[in-house]
């Protein structure tokens, strides 16, 4: 069996989920919070397998909690239950220590796997938060490449996008063929690209297109 503690501040909405863990079989409810402190003291003296710990309680919120709860020996495994899929919490639940990221919409659905999973040590995340969290790690990714270029080097990737010769751009730019060079070829270094077509494509992806031109027509 493996045992569980309920922290969920709404009781009729922790006895919802004491009732579904319950009809699984192999769960165990051996202890319920209704604030943070109490999960803190239960998650002491009862020493569950699993926590499930809800974001938004009283007195200790569930981030400052699981902060208490990762120190406890034997460490229990702590599935967060929430009612957003926020990329900003959802890695301050990882990085806390948490190995499991339930959405409270799909708890029916998904958190006995969850538990289960949090058991033998897997991580496991709600459904659709995958997306979110790629999405925001790819934003996050292009933006740190953006920050790569100067501003300079930035005027010279969009007027290559634009269309315009090297010579173009030296004068626009009122400076020198082999500065426009120098500058297009550490601009493809720091997007890591290798051709002017991945270098369009990477550029209309970052927003690099489209801004106010620095040069005249």
């Amino acid at each position: 069996m493996i045992r569980i503690l309920v922290a969920e501040d709404h009781h009729l909405v922790r006895q919802g989920i004491i009732k579904l863990l319950e009809s699984a079989g192999d769960l165990e409810v051996v202890g319920e919070a209704g604030d943070g402190a109490q999960a803190i003291l239960l998650a002491k003296s009862l020493s569950p397998d699993v926590i499930i710990l809800d974001i938004a309680m009283p007195q200790i919120d569930g981030f400052e909690a699981l902060a208490e709860i990762r120190d406890i020996k034997p460490k229990p495994h702590v599935v967060i239950l929430s009612m957003h899929a926020d990329p900003g919490m959802i890695r301050q639940a990882l990085q806390g220590g948490a190995v499991g990221y339930v959405i409270k919409q799909s708890v029916a659905d998904e958190l006995i796997a969850a538990v289960r999973a949090a058991r033998s040590g897997s991580i496991y995340l709600s459904s659709g938060i995958s997306g979110v969290i790629a999405n925001n790690f790819f934003a996050e990714s292009h933006n740190t490449l953006l920050d790569r270029l100067s501003p300079r080097e930035r005027e010279v990737v969009r007027c290559i996008v634009e269309g315009h010769s090297t010579r173009r751009i030296a004068e626009s730019l009122h400076t020198s063929v082999k500065t426009v060079e120098k500058q297009r070829r550490d601009a493809m270094r720091k997007l890591e690209v290798d051709n002017l077509a991945s270098l369009v494509r990477i550029s209309l992806e970052l927003g690099l297109v489209g801004g106010k031109m620095m040069y005249s027509k």
